[in-house]
């Protein structure tokens, strides 16, 4: 096995490690060991590409990545009189680390076709042990409010995992949920029973740690999802049984421990989330054609006098809702070149789900996913980019 693969399955296992270890990197920004792995993997297959003048797979994607790269730059050259010079710095670093993570899409697209396979087994093995870590951090540390100086939320009595977030663990437990069921259907044509079993009962924890996380964006993209895979397999009939299931759920989850966080009727995070929405059109409503600059947005916002200078929550970053994010920083163009991006996913995975169950992974992980985006800025979570990157140059692949 050569050195690039073996970076690539550290960059994967780095995945279960999540936000565990966060290292601050400037004053202002801080890097995840994801965010490392996937730097030295894409340097040293760049290094590979350059002395030994490989020619890269460009794939279909390229023109639309480098389209919205290019209105990022813009956007921030734009804006260059509202930053000073460490400002920029960290708004720019957020653009090449979304640049680093897109590669991982070029990358995936050259491995041959016997690693491609060993790829899913890893994310199959890689969720499991993020699924099981949920549950002893739910019985085993039930809050984060140790870490409030940090910056996180308290999330009592909430499966959060090692993403120390309980929205963003619930989003991930659904895209590893569509991938079990994806694989589940391609065991079942291959008859193999134990396998079946394996993930069968893997996928059952996996669904019932989305409602521990009493996070109901992942509660609403996990029924998203299972609508448009039963659409997509015309099983329309099944979709009153998990209905069923899903309310019966949210009606029994533990309540021993009632608290805000647990209240799926809870209205602070609501309120929250529209006020960070207001903030978002306030300032995008300023700056409506090349936006504020990607990433400057916390900054923005110290300006706009939304938030303190020294504020330590890891949501000022950003607003809740990822294509208000993308054309608050970009502006109208770019939230354009990003939907064209996107759309450009979904009609590649559109074109061959019927003859590959990866395809069908990632239509249906996309498009629940960008339901999910609406309430957590999920699509620029880097985690998620690895994840959907990987999907998309697998299913490309196939």
């Amino acid at each position: 096995m050569g050195l690039l693969k073996i970076l690539f399955i550290i960059t994967l296992l780095s995945i279960s490690i999540g936000e565990v270890l966060r290292f601050e990197l400037i004053i202002g920004t801080s890097i995840n060991l994801s965010n490392i792995a996937v730097g030295a993997l894409v340097i040293y297959w760049l290094a590979l590409h350059l002395f030994k003048k490989r020619k890269i797979n460009t794939g279909k994607l390229l023109k639309p990545i480098a389209i919205f790269v290019g209105i990022g730059i813009i956007s921030l050259v734009f804006n260059l009189k509202f930053l000073n010079t460490q400002e920029l710095v960290i708004s720019f670093l957020y653009l090449f680390r979304w640049i680093l993570y897109a590669f991982i899409y070029f990358i995936v697209l050259e491995f041959d076709k016997n690693f491609q396979k060993k790829i899913i087994y890893l994310l199959l093995f890689i969720g499991g042990i993020i699924v099981i870590g949920g549950y002893i951090q739910y019985f085993f540390y039930p809050s984060l409010k140790n870490l409030y100086y940090l910056g996180w939320d308290e999330h009592l009595y909430r499966m959060f995992s090692s993403f120390l977030d309980p929205n963003f663990a619930g989003a991930f437990f659904c895209l590893y949920f569509f991938l079990i069921v994806g694989m589940m259907r391609d065991l079942i044509k291959k008859n193999e029973v134990y396998m079946i079993i394996l993930f069968g009962f893997l996928g059952l924890l996996t669904f019932i740690a989305i409602f521990l996380t009493y996070s109901r964006s992942a509660i609403l993209m996990l029924v998203v999802g299972c609508v448009i895979f039963l659409i997509l397999k015309k099983k329309l009939y099944i979709m009153a049984v998990l209905a069923l299931l899903a309310v019966s759920l949210v009606l029994f989850a533990p309540k021993a421990f009632k608290t805000e966080g647990t209240d799926l009727f809870r209205k602070v995070s609501s309120e929250a989330r529209i006020s960070s929405a207001k903030q978002a059109v306030t300032i995008f409503s300023k700056n409506p054609v090349f936006g504020i600059g990607f990433n400057s947005y916390k900054f923005v916002r110290v300006r706009y006098g939304f938030t303190g200078k020294d504020d330590p929550s890891h949501a000022e970053g950003g607003t809740d809702i990822s294509l208000l994010f993308v054309m608050v920083t970009t502006g109208v163009i770019g939230l354009i070149s990003y939907v064209y991006l996107l759309s450009k996913v979904i009609l590649i995975a559109y074109k061959k789900y019927k003859k590959n169950f990866i395809a069908g992974v990632l239509l249906i992980s996309i498009m629940s996913f960008i339901i999910n985006s609406f309430f957590i800025n999920s699509l620029f979570y880097s985690f998620f980019m690895l994840w959907i990157w990987i999907l998309v140059g697998l299913t490309e692949s196939a």
